[in-house]
């Protein structure tokens, strides 16, 4: 359900991009394998500047613990992700940092980390850094992916760090003790040439921020503050008019569109797993008969493009 739950923070996050980009200009609506869920890039990923970098808890903080599960080899965890997964029809985007038979800090290879990342909760992290080191190693050789891989170790570390600092947006007060923190601590974990490759712009960007804020003009509007969404105990009216202020009728008509249908698709998956439990508790069925019968199941409720999604989510 967590994973879930960060999947429609990012889907509502996203809708309200594409939806209203002359004002939430920096985000990207992605969209893989049908589902709706995947953004380019999470809080913590390349190229999002502004809130979105010192805002600790959107993506930074540690996932749940994971549960004991036998360790996948990189064609496993390949086939897992690239065929029967939501990384279907997509390719990592970035690069190595690679020339000249060395590896050199650049911003690329943050890119191409956080297209991995978006993996989590298909598989764990300890199976993703066994694609990555396997595919590094394709791509360059041993040695270069050894230190490519200590690069990664060091990230995620960064990415799982808890960070001290609490950001508060309506408290200016809290912004620079938190930019200091999280510019203090990339440099430790990542050393000066990496942590100034991978975050450099962001950190310009912020910069000005807080200067213009701190001369006393608004800021711009954070395009990485939560979409209001509705939820048990809200009132719809509410939500709507507050979408309304904040993006205008279009886009709040829209993103109403996009609760039915997020609200059709979790209906729809809640169905699936009911009917998967169902066919795993019926003794009269082999297993070759319960996996045709929920194939069945699945072609009949759900489009060619989100049932590899589907699949990967029951774990079939």
């Amino acid at each position: 359900m967590q994973v879930q739950g960060r999947m429609k923070q990012a889907w509502m996050k996203g809708a309200a991009a594409a939806l209203a980009v002359a004002v939430l200009g920096y985000l990207v609506w992605g969209r893989s394998g049908g589902l709706p869920g995947l953004t380019a890039l999470t809080g913590q990923g390349a190229g999002q500047g502004g809130w979105g970098m010192i805002r600790p808890d959107a993506a930074s903080a540690a996932l749940p613990a994971e549960p004991a599960s036998q360790a996948l080899t990189a064609e496993q965890v390949r086939a897992r992700l690239f065929q029967q997964g939501s990384f279907k029809g997509t390719e990592p985007p970035g690069g190595w940092c690679v020339g000249a038979g060395r590896l050199t800090p650049c911003a690329e290879l943050r890119k191409r980390f956080e297209y991995y990342f978006l993996g989590l909760g298909e598989v764990s992290v300890q199976d993703l850094r066994t694609l990555v080191e396997d595919e590094a190693r394709r791509a360059h050789g041993e040695a270069q992916a050894v230190a490519i891989m200590a690069v990664w170790d060091r990230y995620w570390q960064l990415r799982s760090h808890a960070w001290r600092s609490v950001f508060v947006q309506s408290d200016p007060g809290t912004w620079r003790p938190a930019f200091e923190e999280q510019r203090l601590v990339r440099r430790q974990i990542l050393g000066e040439d990496w942590a100034r490759a991978f975050y450099a712009d962001d950190e310009v960007r912020f910069k000005q921020l807080m200067a213009q804020v701190e001369s006393g003009q608004p800021p711009a509007i954070d395009p990485g503050e939560p979409v209001p969404q509705m939820a048990p105990g809200k009132d719809p009216a509410a939500v709507h008019a507050e979408r309304v202020a904040r993006y205008g009728q279009a886009a709040a008509d829209r993103l109403a569109r996009a609760d039915a249908e997020w609200a059709d698709w979790e209906r729809r998956l809640a169905a699936a797993r009911n009917e998967w439990e169902r066919l795993k508790a019926s003794p009269q069925l082999s297993e070759l008969q319960r996996k045709q019968d929920m194939d069945s199941h699945i072609q009949a409720h759900f489009q060619p493009d989100e049932q590899a999604r589907v699949r990967a989510l029951l774990h079939l």
